[in-house]
């Protein structure tokens, strides 16, 4: 084997041996300071970085509790604003109502209810008239279904055809 031959066995070991201490000097001297700079930089930085992320936590904390607020107070000043404006909208809108009412649909109002007076009246005189000629139990039970009527708001006489088939034979 020629790695083993003794004549060249020394010159290989000694050249061996100067690459690899010339190439552990310049490791050891020039690349491992400048290595041990660098990370030495990085850690600063990462420390720096901590307390700057700390800071920016807190920071972004009290923007975010100033923004709250800030948010919270708009929202409350809507809230009065729009209810302010609702009851200021409801009054105007019940006084233009009332207004209008007076100016222009009292005539209609009024001719309403004498049109409902001249029907009860006309319904009333027909059921005085009426009366003589009915039997008591027949004018009883009408003048009770009259007095329901009137409670439950219905202004209308109600014969039912009962009723009309007892006053035709009383009339004949």
């Amino acid at each position: 084997m020629p790695q083993l031959d003794k004549v060249t066995f020394l010159s290989q070991f000694f050249w061996l041996c100067f690459f690899y201490l010339g190439f552990y000097y310049i490791i050891s001297k020039i690349y491992l300071p400048q290595i041990s700079r660098i990370l030495a930089l990085r850690k600063k930085k990462l420390g720096f970085s901590q307390q700057g992320s700390l800071q920016l936590q807190q920071e972004n904390h009290k923007v975010q509790e100033n923004y709250d607020l800030v948010l919270s107070k708009a929202f409350g000043t809507s809230k009065n604003l729009f209810n302010t404006f609702i009851s200021r909208t409801t009054t105007w809108l019940d006084n233009h109502a009332a207004a209008i009412n007076k100016k222009n649909y009292q005539n209609a109002n009024s001719s309403y209810v004498h049109s409902l007076g001249e029907s009860l009246l006309s319904q009333n005189i027909l059921f005085y008239h009426a009366e003589k000629n009915l039997p008591e139990k027949l004018t009883l039970k009408v003048l009770l279904k009259n007095l329901q009527n009137l409670q439950s708001g219905s202004k209308k006489v109600d014969l039912s055809i009962d009723d009309t088939k007892k006053l035709k034979k009383t009339k004949k």
